[in-house]
């Protein structure tokens, strides 16, 4: 009887422990995932400080996927070049013409989709100063007019970008490299919303 007792007893001890370890592991476990909403997230775009070339690039896809106007325009400078670079004849615009382009595009399209490719950076020796990179990415453009039908760009795209005054980098001169063999070039599409506003593509 007694030793019935004590085998009975050594059972109950060894739940308990049992329950009690549960507990433990799953407290540890919780208290590794963050509840509390004051939690800071890691660090993303949009980049409230450009203190790398590459993370101007990273502000000018989230400005364009979530069309913010203001965010794109930040990326650039009054001294900003875009070069659309064809096999008949060069052009160039600047601040201004880039900003009248996404005026409109961001005002009419559903929605856009834009993926970068590449971490390719090297120092630009076209700048005198010495402070400018070259950072070269590849990529993939949708702009949706509505579910059907927008343009499509494709390609790779030389982004010449320097620090200004404060410090903050921004793109400096961008070389549109897109392939045109199927789809229109990048600059073109910045073109037709720049002089039309609606002119929809099939993608």
């Amino acid at each position: 009887m007694i030793k019935l007792m004590r085998t009975e007893r050594r059972k109950y001890i060894s739940l308990a422990s049992a329950i009690l370890s549960t507990i433990l592991i799953s407290l540890t476990c919780t208290s590794s995932v963050p509840t509390d909403p004051e939690v800071e997230l890691p660090d993303g775009p949009p980049w409230a400080a450009t203190d790398s070339a590459w993370k101007v690039l990273e502000n000018l896809r989230y400005a364009y996927i979530t069309m913010d106007m203001e965010l794109y325009m930040s990326c650039f400078r009054d001294d900003f070049e875009f070069w659309l670079l064809t096999s008949q004849q060069d052009t160039c615009w600047g601040y201004d013409f880039e900003e009248q382009c996404h005026q409109n595009m961001f005002d009419c399209v559903e929605l856009i989709e834009l993926q970068f490719w590449g971490d390719t950076e090297y120092s630009w020796t076209g700048d005198s100063t010495g402070q400018s990179l070259a950072l070269v990415r590849q990529f993939l453009l949708k702009v949706y007019i509505d579910l059907y039908s927008g343009y499509c760009a494709a390609g790779g795209s030389l982004f010449i970008c320097r620090p200004d005054s404060t410090g903050e980098w921004y793109v400096w001169k961008w070389y549109d490299q897109s392939d045109v063999k199927e789809n229109i070039s990048w600059g073109s599409i910045k073109k037709v919303f720049a002089e039309t506003g609606r002119n929809p593509l099939l993608l």
